[in-house]
């Protein structure tokens, strides 16, 4: 089973697992960005360490909440990744509050 096979079935379980994204808690998610987000990305997604995106600005928003996840877990460039820091539903909380800040 291919690399990307792999990925698109875990992000399908944590779907499944995870139940409806709706459901998120944004003042979690809010809380969570601050704790642990908020350093690189700014306190209102204006992105202050390089290469941070700036969710302000809407970048790297246009894609799905798993695939965003799955980065948040495994990291990306100079971002360290959150795998067995937060749980997948603390994850969607923080790309539902993210979402906000455009």
């Amino acid at each position: 089973m291919g690399k990307s096979v792999r990925v698109m079935l875990a992000a399908m379980l944590a779907t499944a697992a995870i139940g409806n994204a709706s459901a998120t808690n944004i003042v979690q998610g809010q809380q969570l960005y601050q704790m642990h987000c908020a350093a690189c990305h700014g306190a209102r997604g204006e992105g202050v360490m390089p290469d941070a995106p700036k969710f302000r600005m809407g970048e790297r928003l246009d894609q799905p909440d798993m695939v965003l996840m799955q980065s948040v877990k495994s990291g990306k460039k100079t971002m360290p990744p959150f795998f067995g820091i937060l749980q997948d539903a603390q994850i969607l909380s923080v790309l539902a509050y993210v979402r906000t800040l455009r």
